[in-house]
């Protein structure tokens, strides 16, 4: 749980990978990120973090479809399961604890990446930045995020537990206890 964006598309020819990993480099060490590269015959690409981020993967296959080297590694799970293998080749980074100018800079430098090097290039954007430019709505969905995790955080520390109780219904009685107190979260901000 948590702020995230998730992102899919591929490379504009093979040929720029090299040109893309070069650029995203030294942008990297400009920002003091930390960045990783992959070369090998599965994968290629780089991947970056802010600080309190998780990585964001610019790597792709052989064909040139950007997609996550975990991906890679549980690639089973697609062949083995009702999911859509089409979902391997989607990439996903939780911004939640690196905060709003982590993200703002994230946003900012996949919206260029993707003009110079990238085609078919989608990005779904849980804090509505991507699509508005809204910095004021993006720290109001980091905001309603923090708000959910404290809930569920404080939630736990004090929730009872019964003795005996089967996994089920301790999960059915956290499920209704967490919505209600949701409910009331929501019905405390729509007051204000």
């Amino acid at each position: 749980m948590g702020l995230s964006i998730s992102y899919s598309g591929n490379i504009a020819t093979l040929e720029m990978i090299d040109p893309l990993i070069e650029e995203v480099t030294a942008i990297c060490k400009e920002l003091d990120w930390s960045m990783q590269t992959f070369d090998d015959d599965r994968i290629k690409g780089v991947s970056f973090a802010p600080i309190d981020c998780d990585p964001v993967f610019l790597t792709f296959d052989a064909d040139g479809r950007l997609l996550s080297p975990i991906n890679i590694l549980v690639e089973e799970i697609y062949d083995d399961s009702h999911l859509d293998r089409e979902l391997m080749f989607t990439a996903s980074t939780k911004t939640q604890f690196a905060g709003v100018d982590a993200h703002i800079s994230i946003i900012k430098l996949l919206k260029y990446i993707s003009k110079k090097y990238l085609k078919d290039f989608k990005l779904t954007d849980e804090g509505d930045y991507w699509e508005s430019g809204d910095e004021d709505l993006l720290a109001k969905q980091f905001d309603r995020y923090n708000k959910a995790l404290d809930i569920l955080s404080d939630t736990l520390k004090d929730f009872p537990v019964k003795e005996n109780e089967s996994p089920q219904s301790l999960s059915k009685r956290l499920e209704e206890y967490l919505t209600a107190k949701m409910k009331n979260q929501k019905r405390e901000d729509n007051e204000l």
